[in-house]
């Protein structure tokens, strides 16, 4: 049954872009995995890729996208690519891994509405991602490269590279409106009052 629900991923993906999509028709994809293909995108799927739930694929507005035979992603994996994103064979993505190779361009001069910077992602075989992790533009990871969970990938990682990121001091800073001042300043002088009478009390008993 899945088997002929891939297939018929794979025919209505074709029926809707003929040039630019190109599939081996021997596919494991879950029937949620949503390909989608716009604006001269093209995407290439090599022989028994396997999905699970909720994956995106995307090529959009003149992106490229081509995966390896026999890789795997895990639940609510996103490949969206608007350059160019290229998947070795036999890799791995654990759940909700996030692959782009674009952002946003952070330059308030720019008139245009839909403004992205972009530089090709290329991912090597037999490689493992974990969960949660976000690869972002202009990064290549080798071949047999490991990445830990919840990593946040940026640059060039050679082949046979473990990766794993601890996470550094946590910066927080809040500017209180006066309302919060004012209601934090009175929660305080509640408790300071509290704490008197509570130690009052505690003498009293001893």
């Amino acid at each position: 049954m899945r088997c002929a629900l891939s297939f018929l991923h794979i025919a209505v993906a074709k029926v809707f872009n003929m040039r630019g999509f190109s599939a081996n028709i021997a596919q494991d994809l879950s029937p949620s995995t949503k390909l989608t293909i716009e604006a001269d995108g093209k995407m290439r799927l090599e022989r028994a890729i396997h999905t699970r739930r909720n994956v995106v694929i995307a090529a959009m507005n003149g992106g490229n996208i081509t995966i390896g035979e026999k890789c795997f992603f895990n639940n609510g994996c996103m490949i969206v690519s608007k350059d160019r994103i290229t998947i070795g064979e036999r890799t791995s993505f654990g759940p909700n891994v996030v692959v782009y190779d674009h952002d946003h361009s952070t330059n308030r001069l720019e008139e245009a509405d839909d403004c992205y910077k972009t530089s090709p992602v290329e991912i090597g075989k037999r490689v493992w991602i974990g969960a949660n992790t976000v690869i972002l533009r202009g990064t290549r990871i080798g071949d047999n490269c490991v990445i830990g969970a919840g990593s946040v990938i940026k640059g060039v990682y050679e082949p046979n590279t473990i990766v794993i990121q601890k996470r550094g001091d946590e910066i927080r800073k809040t500017v209180p409106h006066d309302g919060d001042k004012r209601h934090r300043q009175s929660g305080t002088e509640g408790g300071e009052k509290h704490g008197q009478e509570k130690a009052a009390g505690f003498k009293a008993l001893v």
